[in-house]
């Protein structure tokens, strides 16, 4: 046994209601909410972990902000 790995949610007949995933290093079959695929080891994260989209776009949204007041105050 894997001490590190998510061992509860290898497909098996227990967890059939589940929702299972590809993951996307080897295309073992995980459960849809496990952190490391348990055949291969591998982190599964989403593309963008959450609040990072948010953030980016206070900041794009502060940087226009800065950039109107500049030339509000130049013009």
């Amino acid at each position: 046994m894997h001490a590190t790995y998510d061992d509860d949610w290898i497909e098996d007949d227990a967890n059939d209601d589940a929702e299972l995933l590809e993951c996307p290093s080897c295309g073992g079959r995980v459960h849809e909410e496990t952190q490391r695929c348990p055949h291969c080891g591998d982190w599964i994260v989403p593309a963008y972990p959450r609040g990072r989209a948010r953030r980016v776009l206070w900041i794009a949204t502060a940087c226009l902000v800065v950039a109107a007041l500049i030339m509000t105050t130049v013009c």
